[in-house]
């Protein structure tokens, strides 16, 4: 029981953390992008966007794999009381 405990706690932890370089990416992005920036921006616009979306998509699959390892726990920790799962 204790170890499907960890294991959702991991998976809790490992979104926080995406959620946290989410915001630093669009955050990063949005001074990239932008016209207003002090410096010109010497890369085209579609290489920018195109690291931009690997980036996005990168953190998606990152997302989804800590959701999946906190359902596992979730799992664990159901069996272990005797749940069964649907």
């Amino acid at each position: 029981m204790l170890v499907g405990i960890v294991v959702f706690l991991a998976g809790v932890v490992l979104l926080i953390l995406v959620f946290v370089w989410t915001f630093g990416l669009f955050h990063e992005a949005k001074e990239t992008v932008s016209l207003s920036s002090a410096q010109p921006v010497r890369a085209p616009l579609a290489t920018i966007l195109t690291g931009i979306g690997f980036q996005v998509a990168l953190l998606f699959v990152m997302g989804h794999v800590a959701s999946l390892i906190g359902s596992k726990g979730l799992q664990l920790y159901g069996v272990c009381r005797g749940v069964s799962p649907r």
